[in-house]
C-alpha cells in the first residue's frame, strides 16, 4: 500500500466507533462497533498472513438470511478488515447451559436452518469448518450462522488443510490434518450439533453416546441421521447439507438429488492427478499416509491426533450371532472378480492378494478379501480384509487404492481410502462408499506401500465382543444393526471419553463381502457393555453380517 491508499484506509477504519471488543488473540480482534449513529456492526481485524480474502468475498454473494452480510471490506498495513452485519440472540451454547436439552420438535426447526445456511456456503465454494453452538445465534427469526474465522475456499491442488482446527468434539476426523476438508466435514459437525441439542451433552463426554441411544431423548430416526452424519469415512455421510435435512423430515433423497453433488463434496482420500481427473483431492501427492503423519506432527495438540489401534475380527459368519470382534489371522479365499453377486445390485468379489498388490515385496500389509456393491444412484459400496504379516510393528492408517473400471477398461473414479491401525499380525474388516455416480463394470482395491513414518512398534490390542445383536428394518428399505460391545483392554489404557468405531460388513450366499457401513459407539466399561447402532443404507441383498470393532483414537 502506498501512503494515500494507507491514509484513506485508516480515515475509514477511524470513521468507526468501538462500542465494545468482543475477542483479541493471535488470529485477530472482533469489535462491536458503530459508524455516524448507525449499527451496530461487528468489525473483524484479520492479520494479513492469516486473511482469507477470497471467502470474505464469497461470502458478499450469499444471499442466504442466516449467513452475516457483509458491509464493506478494506486493507490496513497490517490486517485484513471486514464489517458485517450484527445479529442480537444467545448463542446456542448459551440456551443450552440455561434451558438444557432441546425437544426433538425445536432441534429439527435449528438444524434445519443451520442446513440452510450452511448450504447455501457450499454452493459458493466456502467449508465453514467451526459448526459449533457458540457459533449459532439464535435470534427472533431464527438461527443464524456466524464466526467464518477459520472457514477457507476448497482449493483443488492443496493436499490439505492448515492447522486451524476448529471446535473440539465438533470439527471433523479430516481437521485434524490428514486431508483437505470439503462441504461433507461440515454435514459431520451437523450431525454433532442435532446430538448436542437432543442430549445438552458435548460430543466426547462420556455420556454423551449413551445418550444419543436413549430413544426416549432422540428418536431412532434422528439417531440413524446423526450417525451417518458422524461417519468417520466422508464417504459414508450424507453428501450435502440438504441431503442431511431431507434425511432428518424423514423424506427419501431422491435419485436426482444423490447424483448432484456439491462443487466441494470430494472423497476424503482421493488420489486422481496421475489419471487425469477433473477433481482432486490429494493432487501432487507422493503417499497419503506420509502426509497425514507430517501433518499429524505439526498438529502437537494433545489428545487430538488419531492413533486407532485395531481389533480383532471376529470370524463367525452367521447373521446375528454373538461374535469376537477383535482382529485375528483368519482369511477367507475369495471369488473372482468376474463373479457377480445375486442381489440386486451389481457388484462382485475378488482375490487380490497378487492381482491388486502393491508392485513393492516390502509391503506388509496384504489384502485377503474384497467385494462390492452398486446402490441405485451408481455409488460403490465396498468391503475389504486388510492382513498386517509383520509380527512387529502395527501399521498406522492403512490406505487402500479404490479403482472403477467402464468395461473396456476406462477408469472412472479412483479414490484412496485410510483405514484405523493395523495391528501386528492381525487381520481387520473395513470398507466405505466410492465413485461418482457411475456404475463401474469391475472394481480394483491396490493397497499402498507405509512408509517408515507409518510403521509403529505394535502397541497392546483390546479385544471386543459383541451381544445381543438385532436388526431392525424401517419403511424406507433401510436396515438398523444394533447390538452391546464388551471389552478386554489386555492392557491397553483408551483416554478419558475415548469411543469405539463399529464396521459392519454385509455378505453374500457364498460368504463373500458386498457391502460394509461405520458407526461410532461409547467405549465400553470394564465390568458392563455400550450399546451400538449402524444403519445401511440402500440395502442389498445379503445372507450374513460381520461386526468388527476399533478404538477410535
Amino acid at each position: 500500500m502506498d501512503d494515500k491508499q494507507v491514509m484513506h484506509a485508516m480515515s475509514i477504519d477511524d470513521a468507526y466507533h468501538v462500542e465494545q471488543v468482543l475477542a483479541r488473540g493471535s488470529s485477530g480482534v472482533t469489535e462491536l462497533v458503530s459508524i455516524a449513529g448507525t449499527g451496530p456492526f461487528v468489525r473483524k481485524k484479520i492479520p494479513t498472513a492469516l486473511a482469507r480474502r477470497n471467502v470474505w468475498s464469497a461470502l458478499a454473494e450469499c444471499q442466504s438470511p442466516r449467513l452475516p452480510h457483509v458491509e464493506a471490506t478494506y486493507e490496513l498495513p497490517d490486517c485484513f478488515v471486514v464489517i458485517y452485519d450484527f445479529v442480537p440472540g444467545k448463542t446456542l451454547e448459551q440456551l443450552v447451559e440455561e434451558r438444557g436439552r432441546i425437544d426433538a420438535t425445536n432441534a429439527i426447526r435449528i438444524i434445519d436452518q443451520v442446513c440452510e445456511a450452511t448450504q447455501a456456503l457450499h454452493e459458493h465454494g466456502i467449508v465453514h469448518r467451526d459448526i459449533s453452538p457458540r457459533n449459532i445465534i439464535i435470534a427472533p427469526d431464527g438461527a443464524h450462522l456466524i464466526d467464518l474465522g477459520i472457514a477457507r475456499m476448497r482449493t483443488e491442488k492443496a493436499s490439505r488443510d492448515t492447522t486451524t482446527l476448529g471446535t473440539w468434539g465438533f470439527a471433523s476426523p479430516e481437521q485434524y490434518g490428514f486431508a483437505q476438508t470439503d462441504a461433507r466435514s461440515d454435514v459431520y459437525s451437523i450431525g454433532r450439533l442435532l446430538g448436542y441439542l437432543l442430549t445438552g451433552a458435548y460430543p466426547g463426554e462420556s455420556a454423551y453416546d449413551k445418550l444419543v441411544a436413549d430413544e426416549s431423548l432422540v428418536p431412532a430416526r434422528l439417531r440413524a441421521t446423526i450417525e451417518r452424519a458422524c461417519a468417520f469415512e466422508p464417504s459414508a455421510r450424507q453428501q450435502s447439507a440438504e441431503h442431511l435435512r431431507l434425511e432428518m423430515h424423514g423424506q427419501p433423497i431422491p435419485n436426482a438429488a444423490k447424483r448432484s453433488r456439491s462443487r466441494i463434496a470430494f472423497p476424503l482420500f482421493q488420489h486422481n492427478d496421475r489419471r487425469g481427473q477433473r477433481w482432486t483431492f490429494l493432487r501432487g501427492f507422493i503417499t497419503v499416509v506420509a502426509v497425514m503423519l507430517s501433518v499429524s506432527i505439526i498438529l502437537t495438540v494433545a489428545g487430538v491426533a488419531f492413533s486407532m489401534f485395531a481389533a480383532e475380527h471376529f470370524d463367525d459368519k452367521a447373521a446375528g450371532s454373538n461374535t469376537s470382534t477383535s482382529q485375528s489371522n483368519s482369511t477367507t479365499t475369495p471369488k473372482s472378480d468376474n463373479d457377480k453377486d445375486s442381489s440386486n445390485s451389481d457388484g462382485g468379489s475378488s482375490d487380490n492378494n497378487d492381482q491388486a498388490q502393491s508392485d513393492h515385496t516390502d509391503n506388509p500389509v496384504k489384502l485377503v478379501e474384497s467385494g462390492w456393491s452398486v446402490d441405485d444412484s451408481g455409488y460403490v459400496h465396498y468391503a475389504i480384509g486388510l492382513n498386517n504379516t509383520s509380527d512387529t510393528m502395527d501399521v498406522v492408517y492403512p490406505t487402500v487404492t479404490v479403482v472403477g473400471r467402464a468395461k473396456d477398461g476406462t477408469i472412472l473414479f479412483t479414490q484412496d481410502d485410510a483405514y484405523p491401525t493395523l495391528a501386528a499380525g492381525k487381520t481387520a474388516h473395513y470398507g466405505g462408499q466410492a465413485g461418482q455416480g457411475t456404475a463401474p463394470d469391475s472394481v480394483e482395491f491396490i493397497v499402498q506401500t507405509p512408509v517408515d513414518y507409518n510403521l509403529v512398534k505394535t502397541q497392546p490390542s483390546p479385544d471386543f465382543t459383541t451381544t445381543r445383536l438385532a436388526v431392525i428394518p424401517d419403511d424406507f428399505g433401510n436396515v438398523t444393526f444394533t447390538g452391546e460391545i464388551s471389552v478386554d483392554n489386555n492392557g491397553y489404557s483408551p483416554s478419558n471419553g475415548q469411543g469405539v468405531w463399529v464396521y459392519v460388513t454385509l455378505r453374500g450366499k457364498d460368504g463373500q463381502p458386498i457391502y460394509a457401513q461405520s458407526g461410532s459407539a461409547s467405549w465400553p466399561a470394564d465390568d458392563g457393555t455400550s450399546p451400538f447402532s449402524v444403519t445401511v443404507w440402500g440395502l442389498p441383498d445379503y445372507a450374513s453380517y460381520d461386526i468388527s470393532v476399533y478404538p477410535d483414537a
